[in-house]
């Protein structure tokens, strides 16, 4: 009698603990909780397009910093708001769940978004859903497919490692189809970021343990990657032909 009791009490303490945080409890065995995140994350005015500044697999190893003219962006768009299922435990049987911080009953706490990465012709498609009570965790979510088309949808989770005005920081934990963990640096506006921003940014990656040898800076413009002596050399003929005239 007392062992039932006791393997009843650890099962709905299971269960308790999936319905409260199931919607990451499975990632946990493969992507770390990075929170807590910088930034104040109102899913609202993170909807919208941002643009690629920075691409950093976390790979320990050699320095270094490639520079590619190579562009891409993302769009986050709203799909639906799941509504708050009641909760199966009495006497609670019928009441939807209740935010713990303000004890009154939340009656939308799933959230589902599609975060298009467009980069040239290449488009993709991460689809989302995000718990209310943990904004900063998007399990990525299988859409409505079939199996084979699914399986072109990594599964993981995304976390918003920093959100400003002008910036996000988005770390990519993967496991399907094939391991994969990186992060990208993206502002509102292109060209946005200052050296400030990104010495900001980095030293995010550096509290969280992430590793940042390996850095790929995108779309950076031809202006920006036009060589010193060159310069030099339009430089002088120009002064060479003002003198002449």
């Amino acid at each position: 009698m007392a062992y039932n009791l006791m393997l009843f009490s650890l099962t709905v303490g299971l269960v308790a603990g999936y319905s409260e945080n199931g919607y990451y409890f499975e990632n946990h065995k493969y992507c770390d909780d990075l929170s807590p995140y910088y930034g104040e994350i109102n899913l609202d005015s993170i909807s919208g397009v941002w643009y690629g500044v920075e691409k950093i697999p976390h790979l320990k190893g050699e320095y270094k910093i490639e520079h590619t003219k190579d562009c891409f962006y993302i769009d986050i768009k709203e799909l639906y708001i799941e509504p708050t299922p009641p909760t199966p435990y009495p006497p609670l049987t019928n009441s939807p769940y209740v935010n713990r911080q303000f004890g009154l009953p939340e009656p939308y706490r799933v959230r589902h978004f599609v975060l298009e990465w467009h980069e040239g012709l290449w488009r993709d498609d991460y689809h989302i859903k995000v718990n209310t009570s943990h904004k900063g965790f998007w399990q990525t979510d299988l859409p409505n497919r079939s199996v084979e088309d699914m399986y072109r949808f990594f599964g993981g989770v995304i976390q918003v490692l920093k959100v400003a005005n002008n910036h996000l920081v988005l770390n990519f934990c993967m496991r399907l189809p094939h391991s994969q963990l990186y992060s990208v640096v993206l502002s509102r506006n292109e060209n946005q970021l200052t050296a400030e921003d990104l010495a900001s940014i980095h030293n995010v990656f550096t509290m969280k343990h992430l590793s940042t040898s390996a850095l790929k800076r995108v779309c950076e413009n031809s202006a920006a990657s036009i060589s010193a002596p060159y310069i030099v050399f339009v430089s002088l003929c120009f002064i060479l032909w003002r003198s002449r005239g």
